[in-house]
């Protein structure tokens, strides 16, 4: 049996290092080292939570958005020494949404089937999956933009569902690194203000230094972020994005958006559910749209957004660490005066 270099979550917000067994190869897997992988706000959540979303998985390695280097093609089109991601999603390929290119929205998958959450993921020094979850690396995509692929589909998706206009102004509730990619695509798509809201200065300096929102409104005091956006906004923005999953931020949005224009909802709230005030999203006939993960053809496509330079996505990571320090990264993730905005672990450092 082959082993490998693991971070495991042994209970509530509690990592250790260990040998972990490596799953035995299927026809329809390649094996990989892993390079990078990123650090997303769902890892925090279950390590908060000590456990996967499986219930039998132990021992647990979170981690879905890595890249790697293949070592066992097996037998796939893929060669020993080619740069491959992973896209985590597990879809079927067979259900009618995936039939209809919604991979996203798989019937097997329900919002729940991803590596990294029912299996074993990136945090580790080897990794075995399916062959069709790994996309080859283009020379131009590093590791470090790799392990940013997936916030940034989750961002490219949400703003191709907004349908961006020319001249369009953005609300952007939430200041983390999917919201910040949000901006950026935003800008790209002709956006001509961008507000982005936010809960500490510290968390907004990274996002300040990339340059594409061009105001920040501090949502802890609710009556004086109303007042904000309303000088900034007097017949409310066109588009506006909640990526926090918060009754406060999902009330913001509705307030702040202009009568028959698009909220698009993308954060997780931790409770199933929120209150809203419905009256305002009916007689506005406001509409509200949940966005997930993406398709397969928009993953390839956020891949090839890194690789033209459309999107600059190293530039977004903040911190770079080794396997070791994950716990203490973790501790930083929830410190709202940190200024960490996505970190990278490298298991071979």
């Amino acid at each position: 049996m082959e082993y490998s270099k693991s971070v495991v979550l042994r209970g509530k917000e509690n990592f250790t290092i260990e040998d972990v067994p490596l799953p035995t190869l299927t026809d329809s897997d390649i094996e990989i080292n892993v390079s990078a992988c990123g650090v997303c706000g769902s890892d925090v959540h279950m390590w908060k939570a000590g456990k996967s979303w499986a219930a039998d998985i132990d021992p647990f390695v979170m981690g879905h958005e890595f890249c790697g280097v293949v070592t066992n093609p097996n037998q796939s089109s893929f060669k020993v020494g080619d740069r491959v991601v992973f896209w985590a999603n597990l879809y079927c390929s067979s259900c009618d949404n995936c039939s209809q290119g919604m991979e996203h929205l798989c019937s097997d998958v329900n919002g729940r089937k991803y590596i990294g959450f029912i299996c074993n993921g990136g945090y580790s020094k080897k990794f075995i999956g399916r062959a069709k979850n790994a996309y080859k690396l283009p020379d131009s995509v590093s590791d470090l933009a790799a392990a940013t692929i997936d916030p940034l589909m989750v961002a490219y998706h949400a703003v191709i569902q907004a349908d961006i206009k020319k001249g369009d102004k953005i609300l952007i509730c939430g200041s983390g690194i999917i919201g910040n990619f949000i901006a950026n695509l935003c800008k790209l798509k002709g956006a001509s203000y961008v507000v982005m809201t936010h809960i500490s200065e510290q968390k907004i300096l990274k996002s300040k230094e990339l340059g594409f929102v061009d105001h920040y409104c501090n949502a802890s005091d609710v009556a004086l972020l109303d007042a904000n956006l309303k000088s900034i906004a007097k017949d409310g923005f066109d588009v506006a994005f909640e990526a926090v999953g918060s009754e406060h931020a999902t009330s913001c949005c509705i307030s702040n958006i202009k009568p028959g224009h698009k909220i698009v909802l993308i954060g997780n709230t931790i409770s199933d559910e929120i209150k809203i005030p419905l009256n305002k999203v009916v007689l506005h006939e406001i509409k509200l749209l949940g966005s997930v993960s993406c398709t397969e053809k928009e993953f390839r496509e956020t891949i090839d957004l890194i690789a033209s330079g459309a999107i600059e996505a190293e530039k977004y990571v903040t911190d770079i660490v080794c396997m070791e320090k994950l716990q203490s990264t973790m501790l930083r993730l929830c410190d709202n005066n940190d200024p960490i905005l996505k970190a990278v672990v490298l298991p071979n450092i």
